[in-house]
């Protein structure tokens, strides 16, 4: 089997655990933000990952365009679905959270580098600056955003009479 099929096999395992947990009214909602902070800031990840040598994906043969692999810029963005609709609302937890994101982030990092998928100098601390910045920054732009699309909804009149 080529390697590049593992993007495919944990795509799928991703969407379905997202199916599964996840309500599809809030997969809904969630997907913009998923798509923005998962796939987009992958991108820009791997976009930083090659100017500097440090990371970046490898062996995904016809499933990538221009250096990017599509399959794990969707488990980013699905990953990220599932992180926004558990991310806790209360201050301490969410912390706890997000810290429990980025250190199961770096052994997922560790992982696909023992498969063969992804290259990286360091399999300690370059994953883990990358994904402490990654996760603060979408932590961060999911609050500021939800909040912001929330109190527009609440302020806009639902009924003109």
């Amino acid at each position: 089997m080529p390697k590049y099929y593992i993007y495919l096999i944990y795509t799928t395992i991703f969407s379905l655990i997202l199916i599964a947990t996840v309500p599809k009214k809030e997969i809904h909602r969630l997907a913009i933000y998923g798509i923005i902070f998962g796939g987009l800031m992958d991108v820009l990840m791997l976009i930083f990952g090659k100017i500097t040598g440090q990371f970046g994906w490898i062996n995904y043969g016809p499933l990538g365009f221009m250096g990017i692999p599509i399959f794990a810029d969707v488990s980013w963005a699905i990953f990220f679905i599932m992180y926004f609709y558990f991310l806790p609302k209360i201050k301490p937890f969410n912390y706890i959270f997000a810290g429990a994101g980025v250190f199961f982030s770096v052994l997922y990092t560790n992982l696909v580098i023992d498969l063969g998928i992804f290259t990286s100098n360091n399999r300690t601390w370059s994953p883990l600056i990358s994904f402490v910045v990654w996760f603060s920054i979408a932590t961060w732009g999911y609050y500021k955003m939800n909040s912001y699309i929330e109190g527009r909804q609440v302020k806009e009149p639902t009924d003109q009479c």
